[in-house]
């Protein structure tokens, strides 16, 4: 490894662990609805889910073929043979006892992702696999007393591994990001962070030169991050948390196991849950109530040949079929549902993408943030906007004009060309009523004139100005630009 440096003492290894919860109606091993957010506490359980005596597990098919979808998303490779192991550990969160998971044989392993790196280049994140289970409920603590609410046991859960390739926050982000995109497009998932839809382990370590050898002590698991921000912050004070012990003499120098912390956003510092965590304190062991499962080869190639478009594979085709900017793609490919909706308006707009995506993503995204709404409330459709983009185009309204046409369509479903013709906004350009009044304008504005042809191109707007108004503002600004600007040469 490069030497460190004084600048920058060590170096940062992250590998993540993201638990996602996929979109299924019913929970994994049961019959009780999965959309548990919001839901009145312990009002969305059963025998099953709250680990009865006697009560039998039943797997969920398709939390198993949105697993697949992932995994073949995620470039993952579908082993022939997989099963369901129980995780055996106890907390209040498991009704059970155990959770059943998966061990040594996952649903998908050796898949990749490529991010931006912090260098500018694209890095290959690996995932070493990603694996199916079913959630735990959860915990809320509150007046000196723990409640729980079992609604989110047993909800189908996805957990995937990445390999400690990650060097830094910015490429964390981008990995979770990227992450994020894939299984949103591939239809597996809402990742919403904020429903606790998805969450994430970040384990982070630090590698340094000392007396002439490469260090890297245990490290630290960052367990239950729910937000971006709490990885922002969590992963910088752990890694020079751990420094600071290494430097002081401290216990990581003796430590030979990881540790597993909490993250606390109130006093914004880790603090210590489990002194050594390992896949032997679980005792796994097959789970004896589920018979071990061989994905159908058709099965796993339906879901293949089914999988859309991703979000880098749109964005590139944006960016070469339609000619835009990597920011508009970046803008338009960050939701399904938006790109989606702008290619329908392109389409409808023969040549005028780039006019088309500068609507969507200036005046439509700027209408739904201020209004709070989402997308599919609109009345607009994209035909409507491809066809006032046409209008525009055409000359027939000028681009303030089409301002005022467009709050109309969102506000009545209209389309463009009744509304320009009902209010009168059609823009003038015949070319002999112009050209009379850009002739008495000139006429009268003989200073102006006089300055344009000395040099002061700024002159041209005490000339251009006047036309306009004595037009109503109705006139073709290109045609009376280019009127004056052949009068005064």
């Amino acid at each position: 490894m490069t030497p460190v440096t004084a600048g920058e003492r060590y170096e940062t290894i992250i590998g993540i662990e993201c638990h996602v919860e996929l979109d299924t109606r019913s929970k994994m091993f049961c019959g009780c609805a999965a959309k548990w957010f919001g839901a009145p506490p312990n009002t969305l359980t059963c025998e099953v889910c709250l680990g009865l005596p006697g009560a039998l597990p039943y797997p969920n098919r398709k939390a198993i073929e949105l697993s697949i979808t992932a995994g073949i998303a995620l470039h993952c490779e579908t082993p022939e043979h997989t099963k369901f192991d129980r995780k055996n550990y106890m907390y209040p969160d498991l009704p059970k006892g155990y959770q059943i998971s998966q061990f040594d044989l996952p649903l998908s392993v050796s898949g990749w992702l490529e991010i931006p790196a912090d260098d500018g280049s694209t890095k290959r994140i690996r995932v070493r696999r990603a694996h199916l289970e079913e959630d735990t409920g959860s915990l809320l603590h509150a007046g000196g007393a723990t409640l729980i609410d079992f609604n989110r046991s047993g909800v189908p859960l996805l957990e995937i591994v990445s390999e400690p390739d990650l060097r830094s926050v910015g490429e964390s982000l981008a990995y979770l990001e990227a992450l994020r995109e894939r299984l949103v497009y591939a239809g597996v998932a809402g990742f919403r962070l904020e429903e606790g839809g998805a969450r994430f382990d970040v384990n982070v370590s630090i590698r340094f030169d000392e007396d002439g050898e490469t260090r890297w002590p245990p490290l630290s698991e960052i367990k239950n991050l729910n937000s971006f921000r709490a990885l922002e912050e969590a992963v910088p004070y752990e890694s020079a948390r751990l420094w600071d012990e290494w430097e002081s003499g401290g216990v990581l120098r003796r430590r030979t196991g990881k540790i597993t912390v909490g993250w606390s956003p109130e006093s914004h510092r880790t603090y210590l849950q489990r002194t050594k965590e390992e896949v032997d304190d679980y005792r796994y062991f097959p789970e004896p109530d589920l018979v071990a499962l061989a994905p159908d080869r058709a099965m796993v190639e339906r879901i293949r040949a089914a999988l859309p478009e991703m979000p880098d594979e749109r964005r590139a085709r944006f960016t070469t079929q339609y000619g835009l900017s990597d920011y508009d793609a970046r803008v338009l490919v960050s939701d399904r549902d938006l790109a989606e909706w702008f290619e329908q308006a392109a389409k409808t707009a023969p040549g005028q993408a780039k006019r088309v995506a500068n609507w969507v993503t200036g005046e439509l995204l700027g209408h739904l943030r201020a209004a709070g709404t989402p997308l599919g409330s609109l009345t607009l459709t994209p035909g409507q906007l491809g066809a006032l983009v046409g209008l525009i185009e055409a000359g027939t309204i000028s681009t303030t004009g089409a301002k005022t046409v467009f709050a109309e369509m969102l506000a009545t479903g209209r389309d463009a060309d009744a509304i320009v013709n009902e209010n009168g906004l059609s823009q003038v350009s015949d070319e002999a009523a112009i050209a009379a009044v850009v002739d008495a304008v000139i006429a009268a504005n003989p200073k102006a004139v006089a300055d344009v042809r000395a040099g002061n191109a700024r002159a041209l707007a005490a000339l251009f100005g006047p036309v306009m108004k004595q037009m109503g503002g109705k006139a073709n600004p290109v045609v009376v630009n280019r009127m004056i600007a052949e009068r005064v040469k």
